[in-house]
């Protein structure tokens, strides 16, 4: 029996649905995805609105979260068909054959049928700037991984080229070489493809956010396979997989504000009485509604508009 899915505008949408006729298989920190033994090759994702921060999921949602990333995910998915397709088919709910029809006003905005694709195991991450792990660790070694970098750069610093530090996929991605990357690829034409892709990819999405005033500072891509094409998989250039800066306040050597969930993070780090393992604190309304306010002002600059039904 279908659970008719109750979202509250204010409150936000935390999953977890049951749908008669589909299986929930797999929960992750943000998409629940839904199986159907009509469609084997098929799969129903679902994006929530729930928050995580340093691996524990909170309490609390960001309302509309998951709509403002299913609407940068398509809108540039649509940007982008004519370098690579996707093996997502509609963000429509009612094209899913078989979703129960009370499901679909209360899941628009939040769903993505894709087609199943044999995953590429090499996360794509490319990065223009010095930030986060990158920053790391060229301040521990001089370096970022591989590359070698001049002398003297500074935390937030424009690298000197688009630099790919591919990781793999698994609960903890870890830094590998190119090389190493290639192997697990299984090819090396492919491989080469793959990062050729991602740098055009990169590039057209970089030029386009500093000409609404936004720097992109690295993003990561998932790759798979269909009928041995490639494909886009999961979520592109929104402010989970990407790290988005306002250009005109970026300074070099400090930590430029971005437009993801940080001011939950910066809130969480300020909490001395927490050891981040569950259960999390309780993320005061203000935080929430701060982060949801940059959501929805990222996915203003990137795509020029909101996701329908969505309001400040």
């Amino acid at each position: 029996m279908s659970t008719r899915p109750s979202v509250d505008p204010q409150a936000g949408y935390r999953g977890g649905l049951e749908i008669s006729g589909w299986e929930l298989f797999y929960t992750g920190k943000v998409r629940d995805l839904y199986q159907h033994p009509a469609h084997p090759d098929h799969i129903l994702m679902i994006a929530t609105d729930r928050l995580s921060a340093f691996d524990v999921i909170m309490r609390e949602t960001v309302p509309d979260r998951g709509r403002v990333l299913t609407h940068i995910t398509e809108y540039w998915l649509q940007e982008v068909q004519d370098i690579i397709p996707a093996a997502r088919i509609t963000t429509d709910p009612r094209q899913v054959p078989d979703l129960p029809p009370e499901f679909v006003d209360p899941l628009l905005g939040r769903t993505t049928w894709t087609r199943r694709a044999k995953r590429v195991d090499v996360e794509i991450v490319l990065r223009a700037f010095l930030a986060g792990s990158g920053w790391r660790e060229y301040e521990a070694t001089g370096r970022m991984w591989e590359h070698v970098l001049p002398a003297g750069l500074k935390k937030s610093s424009r690298l000197p080229g688009i630099l790919h530090t591919p990781t793999t996929k698994d609960e903890k991605d870890l830094p590998i070489t190119w090389e190493q990357a290639i192997e697990m690829i299984g090819n090396r034409e492919e491989a080469e493809s793959i990062y050729r892709v991602a740098t055009d990819l990169f590039e057209q999405a970089a030029q386009r956010a500093e000409s609404a005033g936004v720097l992109l500072a690295d993003t990561k891509f998932e790759f798979g396979r269909l009928d041995g094409q490639l494909v886009l998989i999961d979520e592109v250039f929104t402010p989970d997989c990407s790290r988005y800066w306002p250009a005109d306040q970026v300074i070099e050597g400090e930590e430029p504000p971005s437009y993801d969930k940080e001011i939950v993070r910066a809130y969480l780090r300020s909490r001395s009485d927490w050891d981040r393992m569950p259960p999390p604190p309780t993320i005061p309304d203000e935080v929430i509604q701060r982060t949801r306010a940059r959501y929805l002002e990222i996915c203003r600059i990137l795509t020029g508009g909101l996701p329908e039904g969505v309001r400040d």
